[in-house]
C-alpha cells in the first residue's frame, strides 16, 4: 500500500493541522509515494525502536511523540541516518491525537470505564459562516462544506440552517458572471446557508466553498463566536458506574495501565474516601489541575510537579507519562486494521525506559 493512502486515513482521524503551533506532526521522514507492508506503532522513537524496525523489515514507524521537534541545520543524528539509509518512513500524531474525541484521552478513559464524558478544557475557537448560493447548487455546496468538516457540533454532523433570500448584484467591467450581464443590475433568488466551523478546519472549508461554488466570486461572511468548540479539548471528565475508594482506584490504575507504580496524593482526604467522578489526561497534566478542581473527585494523569502536588486541593494519581498514553496505540492499530498492512505495537517500557530506573 502507498504511504499516501495510509497517511490519508490517519489524517482523516486526527488531522495534522489540529496540532499546536509548537508541535511537529505528520510525515517527518520518508516518501509519500513509497510502498509499505509493515507498520510499527510506538509512543517514542528511540535507538532500540529504530534498530528493531530495521532488523524486522518495517517500512513505516508511526509514533505519538515527534522524532524531530526543533528545526534541523544538519542531519547527523545516527537514528535519522539509519532511518533514511534503510528507507524507513516516520509519521507522527502528537497533540492532534491528544485533543480529538477518539484519541489519547478516550483510550485512557475507556480503561476506567468512564461514562458521561466531557473535555476538561476546550479552547478551540468556533466561527459562523453564512454563504449565498443558487438554489439548484445549494445542496452540492453544502455537501462540500460538510465533507471539509463544517457543520459539526459535538456528536452531530451535517448541521446547517438554510432559507430563501432575495439578492441583487451588478457585474462590473472585467467580470465573468454566471448570471447577469456586465453593467446591468441583476435580481436573484438565492439560498442562504449558515453553519459552524471549528478554527482548525476553517481554511479547508473556505477552500471547499471556492471549489464547489459556481459564482466567479462566492459571497460569504465569517464571524468569530464567543464560544469554544465541543469537538476538541484536553483531558476527559467522566463518572464510574460504581463508586470506589481512592486506594482502590490507585491500585486499579496501576493494574490496568501496567504501571510499575503509581503515586497517590490524598489532598487532605483519606485512602478510603469514596469517589465517582474522575478526570483523566494522558501525559503531562499539571497545567489542568486548577481546571478539574471542583469538577471531579480525583485527577489521573502524569508528570505532576512537586509544588503542584503540594498545592493541589484535589486528590491526584500520577500513573506515569508513558503508561497513561500507551493505550492509544491500540486505537491506532484498530484504525489501521482495514488496510492490507501488518501492524505491530512495540512496548519500550521494558527496554529504554527501564534503563533510567535505578535499582
Amino acid at each position: 500500500m502507498k504511504n499516501r493512502d495510509i497517511f490519508a486515513l490517519l489524517e482523516s482521524f486526527a488531522p495534522s493541522r489540529l496540532a499546536y503551533n509548537w508541535d511537529n506532526a505528520g510525515l517527518l521522514v520518508g516518501n509519500r509515494e513509497a510502498e509499505t507492508e509493515r507498520i510499527l506503532l510506538t509512543l517514542d522513537i528511540t535507538p532500540s525502536v529504530v534498530d528493531y524496525a530495521v532488523a524486522k523489515g518495517f517500512d513505516l514507524i508511526i509514533s505519538h511523540h515527534p522524532l524531530i521537534i526543533n528545526p534541523l541545520k544538519r542531519i547527523t543524528n545516527p537514528m535519522l541516518l539509519k532511518l533514511i539509509e534503510n528507507k524507513v518512513a516516520v509519521f507522527t500524531m502528537h497533540t492532534n491525537l491528544d485533543i480529538i474525541k477518539d484519541g489519547v484521552n478516550k483510550a485512557l478513559a475507556d480503561k476506567f470505564g468512564l461514562q458521561k464524558r466531557e473535555f476538561i478544557s476546550c479552547d478551540t475557537p468556533v466561527y459562523h459562516i453564512a454563504l449565498y448560493a443558487p438554489p439548484v447548487e445549494a445542496q452540492r455546496i453544502a455537501d462540500a462544506v460538510h465533507a471539509a468538516g463544517g457543520g459539526i457540533i459535538g456528536n452531530y454532523s451535517h448541521c446547517l440552517n438554510s432559507y430563501t433570500v432575495d439578492g441583487q448584484f451588478k457585474p462590473l467591467s472585467g467580470s465573468n458572471p454566471v448570471l447577469g450581464t456586465a453593467g446591468e443590475l441583476e435580481e436573484v433568488r438565492e439560498m442562504k446557508l449558515e453553519f459552524f466551523v471549528d478554527e482548525p478546519l476553517l481554511d479547508r472549508v473556505k477552500e471547499a466553498i471556492h471549489n464547489s461554488h459556481p459564482y466567479e466570486t462566492p459571497a460569504y461572511s465569517i464571524y468569530p463566536l464567543h464560544q469554544t468548540s465541543l469537538n476538541y479539548g484536553l483531558g476527559v471528565i467522566g463518572e464510574r458506574e460504581e463508586p470506589c475508594s481512592l486506594k482502590e482506584l490507585a491500585l486499579a490504575a496501576k493494574e490496568c495501565l501496567s504501571a510499575p507504580f503509581v503515586k497517590l496524593w490524598l489532598a487532605g482526604k483519606t485512602a478510603d474516601t469514596m469517589i465517582r467522578k474522575i478526570a483523566v489526561c494522558g501525559g503531562s497534566g499539571s497545567s489542568l489541575i486548577e481546571a478539574v478542581t471542583g469538577k471531579a473527585d480525583v485527577f489521573i494523569s502524569a508528570d505532576f510537579t512537586y509544588h503542584k502536588i503540594l498545592e493541589s486541593t484535589i486528590p491526584l494519581i500520577d500513573a506515569g507519562h508513558y503508561y497513561t498514553e500507551f493505550p492509544v496505540l491500540e486505537v491506532l492499530r484498530n484504525l489501521l486494521h482495514s488496510l492490507e498492512v501488518e501492524t505491530e505495537i512495540i512496548d519500550i517500557k521494558k527496554g529504554d525506559i527501564e534503563k533510567l530506573i535505578c535499582r
